[in-house]
């Protein structure tokens, strides 16, 4: 997370509180590691050949956070399962 939700003041690190408004961050940025984790979950997924699975993976994964890495992957796997 590079900026608060709250008070959108640059982060310098993962601290679970922001500097300026003072909120508490832990929560989403546990739902910004877990959706990270999905996301390296999928890629083991996807090197064993379980494109299925994988998928399943990054849609949790884009649940929790929209990211550029869980939408590229997905896409990789809709492509190569048409072909």
């Amino acid at each position: 997370m590079e900026r608060c939700p709250v008070c959108r003041a640059r982060l310098k690190s993962n601290i679970p509180v922001c500097p300026r408004c003072g909120t508490n961050l832990s929560m989403p940025l546990n739902i910004e590691h877990q959706a990270e984790k999905l996301i390296y979950q999928s890629i083991m997924q996807i090197s064993a050949g379980h494109f299925g699975d994988a998928i399943q993976l990054l849609e949790q994964s884009l649940q929790l956070k929209h990211s550029l890495m869980a939408r590229v992957l997905r896409g990789f796997i809709t492509h190569s399962q048409i072909r």
